[in-house]
């Protein structure tokens, strides 16, 4: 219940403060008195998204503005307020402020004095205001609305319901998610398999063993491209040290002939014999060393073809280490590397684990989703009853009304989307209700709705902005008991220019706009005495001053009976 507003430098109402008492209260007024900016000052206190038009409701040259409500403390904003860390008092405390920072305003919340976060505000708002304001009937157009609409007739088994719903579907999604992400990883685990068993191949292909087998292959293409001028060397060296010539002996011929006179000298002389061994040694080693010079020459016989087969060979090798970049040594240790991963993949085990798991929490979630199902449609049945009971009170004598459901994907709203199907016509078939519905239709079907949750729900105040419009005669005082009714339950306001309506209400608020030094102010007066509301119900009434003064003498006449 909101007891008290307080404004401060807001725009027609200035510094002004409100009480409010429980039951029916109306605010009545001329076109153009400040009645819609009266509501926009309600729904600016607990904004639910941000917009620049509430900045329109700071006085104009105001440096700081404020509206601040005062509320009464039920039961669940009490549960709300411990959820969230507040102290708890009979009254709760929620303000808006305004200041002016750099030629912009700067707006912040406060609960019991305590800055909040937009977030905090937004859900509060569904605790204590719940508005029906003009053009809000397009949300009857909305399946989720719908939806919402519905759920919030079932009370708490339903809601029960909507939150086991919610947890079966989160713990499946969740299982899901692990076996999507299991399964990803072994098809992920598959490519990488499969491209590296694609390299692993390609290098075995090359056939790496020796790390130093290109320097060994250059070292063999700098030999093979000096072949001729290696072959004519070796023969040199080979004639000179091993074969004579005509009048000039080898180096071998000359080592035999003094080995040969060393041994006859040592055998004059025994001093000589230690000489003779080496020279003996060096011969021996000259002899050796013409054997590998020998062996040498036999290796400079290759084929053509084999320093072009040299030369491609260390092509490939530099082509594959560009291709990896890799070097030499560092191919081959890839290429184990590769045989060792290969030889080590296996599936994941645990994916079968994954998949029962994933299987029994969706037999749960699918359960969970098949049993709101069925209460939704047992809700939906009463809704239709009762809707269509009230709309035929409200001037709609031959509604039809009725819930459809379609099975949707699960999400954590269950698998239904429903759409409200609507008739005003005999011989013209059920269609959409946005379709079909005049927007007079759509305010009174938006009405009976509220009318219907609102007697399961006493929690906060309802606020209707001109909800009666485009209804007359007897359809105004159904609509005119309608809120008496739901005030009973709950803090009701109302928007009205229906003198009949006005007539029904506890508490009645008039708005006038008068200019004061060139200023345009709103005033606000609390019609309590009856001859005040008698007044201002005749000029609502509107026509001769006597007769609208008869027929607002007999409005509160009726209401008072």
């Amino acid at each position: 219940m909101l007891n008290s507003l307080r404004f401060q430098n807001i725009a027609l109402f200035g510094n002004l403060e409100i009480d409010f008492d429980r039951g029916f209260t109306v605010f009545t007024g001329q076109t153009g008195s400040g009645k819609s900016i009266f509501i926009d000052t309600l729904n600016a206190l607990l904004a639910h998204k941000k917009t620049n038009l509430d900045n329109r409701l700071v006085s104009k040259g105001a440096a700081f503005s404020s509206i601040e409500g005062v509320f009464s403390v039920l039961q669940t904003t009490k549960d709300w307020l411990i959820d969230q860390e507040f102290d708890v008092e009979e009254e709760l405390i929620v303000t808006r402020e305004w200041r002016l920072k750099e030629d912009k305003y700067k707006s912040r919340f406060r609960i019991n004095g305590v800055l909040v976060n937009r977030d905090q505000i937004s859900e509060l708002r569904s605790l204590l205001l719940d508005f029906t304001l003009q053009g809000d009937t397009y949300i009857l157009n909305q399946s989720l609305h719908q939806l919402k609409l519905l759920d919030s007739l079932g009370l708490i088994k339903i809601q029960e319901s909507i939150t086991k719903v919610n947890q079966d579907w989160r713990i499946w999604h969740e299982s899901d998610c692990m076996l999507k992400q299991a399964q990803d990883r072994i098809s992920d685990s598959k490519k990488k398999f499969e491209e590296m068993q694609y390299i692993y191949q390609d290098l075995e292909k090359l056939g790496l063993e020796d790390p130093n087998e290109q320097n060994k292959l250059e070292i063999d293409q700098n030999r093979l491209s000096n072949l001729l001028r290696l072959k004519e060397g070796v023969k040199s060296l080979l004639i000179r040290l091993n074969e004579s010539l005509d009048e000039y002996p080898s180096i071998l011929d000359h080592t035999n002939f003094c080995m040969n006179e060393l041994k006859s000298l040592s055998q004059i002389d025994s001093s000589l014999e230690p000489i003779f061994d080496n020279f003996y040694t060096l011969t021996n080693n000259l002899n050796d060393l013409i054997y590998q010079i020998n062996d040498y020459e036999k290796t400079l016989d290759i084929n053509p073809s084999f320093l072009n087969d040299l030369q491609v060979r260390l092509s490939t090798l530099k082509f594959y280490q560009k291709k990896y970049h890799r070097n030499i040594p560092d191919l081959i240790s890839y290429k184990n590397e590769l045989i060792n991963y290969l030889s080590s993949q296996d599936s994941f085990n645990n994916i079968n684990e994954l998949i029962s798991s994933e299987n029994q929490k969706r037999i749960i979630r699918d359960k969970s989703n098949q049993d709101l199902s069925t209460m939704r449609k047992t809700v939906a049945s009463q809704l239709e009853e009762k809707l269509i009971w009230s709309l035929k009170k409200l001037g709609i004598p031959n509604v039809r009304f009725k819930v459809v459901f379609e099975e949707c994907e699960p999400t954590i709203n269950g698998i239904d989307k429903v759409n409200f199907m609507f008739s005003a016509n005999p011989g013209l078939p059920l269609a959409p209700l946005e379709e079909t519905a005049s927007g007079g239709e759509k305010s009174r079907i938006l009405l009976a709705i509220k009318a219907i949750f609102s007697s399961f729900d006493h929690s906060n105040l309802l606020i209707f902005d001109e909800i009666d419009t485009g209804v007359s005669g007897s359809v105004s005082s159904y609509v005119a008991n309608l809120l008496r009714e739901l005030a009973n339950q709950r803090q009701v306001f109302c928007v009205t220019h229906q003198p009949l309506i006005a007539a029904f209400a506890d508490n009645h608020f008039s708005l006038k706009k008068k200019v004061f030094d060139g200023d345009t102010k709103s005033i606000v007066t609390n019609l309590k005495e009856k001859p005040d509301r008698q007044r201002e119900l005749a000029l609502l009434a509107g026509g001769e001053i006597v007769e609208a003064n008869a027929y607002a003498a007999s409005l509160l006449e009726h209401k008072a009976a």
